[in-house]
């Protein structure tokens, strides 16, 4: 890669997956480690397991199976307290790009050394030699009748180990460094190689794209950015709801590290809806943060524009976007070779424009606020003109219109809100009073479940006190009324 190309190009990562792919490095490192710790001590005539005894005895058990256990899990939690700690400090400073391996390692044999030096030694020095020599030195030998040796809570030695182990220091750690060394290329190699899979993305400056491949990235510099570009298949998507953001993902998986695809959405919110909650966020159960997330978290290989569609030309196949700038609106003009429209769509008032003036919906974040707001004022209201009882009780009355999902979900959220604010803020007010009413022209409410599923919901409807009145037909709506 050139040193222009390399201008042009960054790479995103995310600080809790690095963290996390550097502790799993950590942990198959100190499992590596075990091997090298076992020649070690084998080497010098003393058990395998007299570091993960020792380990025990710090933390005070002295039982030898339950010992070594303990020991070994000092050892785990240490590795991933060392991974976590490590992969902060390198998403932190940013001192190496570990997707690629040759970094990786170098990174991994520096903080092995560290460990080493700053904190293996000390430990080595202070903890754990006093007890390997206190246990080495309260060791006996233990025979079965027959002379056999057996494996029992104590460890069998002899003086001729000791006697190397306490005169080979240097020896010892030089093995100890090496075995550090050994960890630390385990961590760096692992945590890259998952790194360069999964974790990082490499992203075009010009485009505001990402790949998943430095190679790609690569080539599509190469190719998009040089000399003689190619042309681009132009793939536009209209819409950010469920459908757009679903066909954003698949197309982005098919075409991940494909540089000749070019892929485009236009939405005019700069986040996706969860629509299903909107009831919920209307009755104040959920907060409006809870479903709304940034369309570009779904833009990795993907460009967002944050615009209205005022015009598509199917026929010269560009599409012209607007947006506003203060009071100026400004318009573009995009290309295409495939369209995608995922535009959603509009509440059909079927012509009723009595009802279309006076009934609120409930399609948008913006609509479940004002019904939410609404729903307070006519409580507010209510409460003032308590002494007037057939005003009271109008204005404690709520119709909601349609039994599927979205009309069910929103009298049930609607009829606790209401009667759970009476209770609570509205002391003039009765429970008693309130009404919500469901309406719904077929002959039974949810359509598209089963049948028992939908007479369980309008039992569960009627028990909290909602009035449903199925094989009514809505034809019109004032201010004040419904017919």
């Amino acid at each position: 890669m050139t040193r222009n190309s390399q201008a042009i190009f960054r790479v995103d990562f995310s600080l809790r997956r690095e963290v996390f792919f550097v502790v799993i490095g950590a942990v198959l490192g100190a499992v590596t480690m075990v091997v090298p710790i076992t020649f070690l001590y084998t080497g010098l005539g003393l058990p395998y397991y007299l570091t993960w005894m020792a380990f025990g005895h710090v933390i005070g058990v002295y039982s030898s199976p339950s010992s070594i256990i303990a020991g070994i899990a000092i050892h785990m939690i240490t590795a991933i307290s060392i991974g976590v700690a490590v992969g902060v400090f390198l998403y932190k400073t940013g001192i190496l790009n570990i997707s690629k391996l040759s970094n990786g390692l170098l990174y991994g044999l520096l903080a092995g050394s560290i460990v080493f030096v700053v904190f293996f030694i000390p430990v080595y020095q202070f903890i754990l030699a006093p007890e390997i020599t206190r246990t080495m030195a309260a060791v006996k030998v233990t025979t079965t009748s027959q002379g056999k040796e057996y494996a029992t809570t104590t460890i069998t030695t002899t003086s001729t180990p000791q006697y190397h182990y306490a005169n080979n220091f240097t020896v010892i750690m030089i093995v100890w460094l090496l075995i550090h060394l050994v960890f630390g290329t385990v961590l760096g190699g692992v945590s890259s190689c998952i790194s360069i899979r999964f974790g990082s993305r490499y992203r075009c400056a010009k485009c505001d794209i990402s790949f998943s491949r430095i190679d790609s990235l690569q080539k599509h510099i190469q190719l998009v950015h040089g000399t003689t570009p190619i042309q681009l298949k132009r793939i536009l998507i209209l819409g950010g709801g469920f459908g757009g953001i679903e066909v954003l993902r698949q197309l982005q998986k098919a075409f991940q590290d494909d540089v000749d695809v070019d892929i485009t959405l236009v939405s005019r919110d700069n986040f996706f809806l969860f629509t299903p909650m909107l009831p919920e966020v209307s009755s104040g159960m959920i907060e409006t943060r809870h479903i709304l997330t940034p369309v570009r978290t779904f833009c990795n290989r993907a460009k967002f524009y944050e615009a209205d569609v005022d015009a598509i030309d199917l026929k010269n196949k560009h599409v012209v976007i607007a947006h506003a700038i203060g009071k100026q609106t400004r318009s573009h003009t995009l290309k295409y070779d495939y369209l995608v429209l995922a535009l959603g769509g509009k509440t059909n008032f079927f012509g009723m424009t009595e009802v279309a003036n006076n009934a609120l919906t409930i399609k948008s974040i913006g609509d479940a606020i004002v019904l939410r707001n609404h729903i307070i004022s006519m409580l507010e209201q209510a409460d003032i003109e308590h002494e007037d009882i057939e005003l009271r009780r109008s204005l404690m009355t709520f119709v909601i219109v349609g039994g599927g999902f979205s009309g069910v979900e929103v009298a049930g959220e609607l009829n606790d809100f209401v009667r759970e604010s009476i209770e609570h803020f509205y002391h003039n007010l009765d429970r008693i009073d309130a009404r919500v009413i469901l309406v719904n022209s077929g002959d039974r409410i949810l359509p598209e479940v089963t049948d028992d599923l939908a007479q369980f919901a309008l039992q569960q409807l009627k028990k909290n006190g909602v009035e449903v009145m199925l094989n009514t037909r809505l034809v019109g709506a004032a201010q004040d009324s419904v017919k």
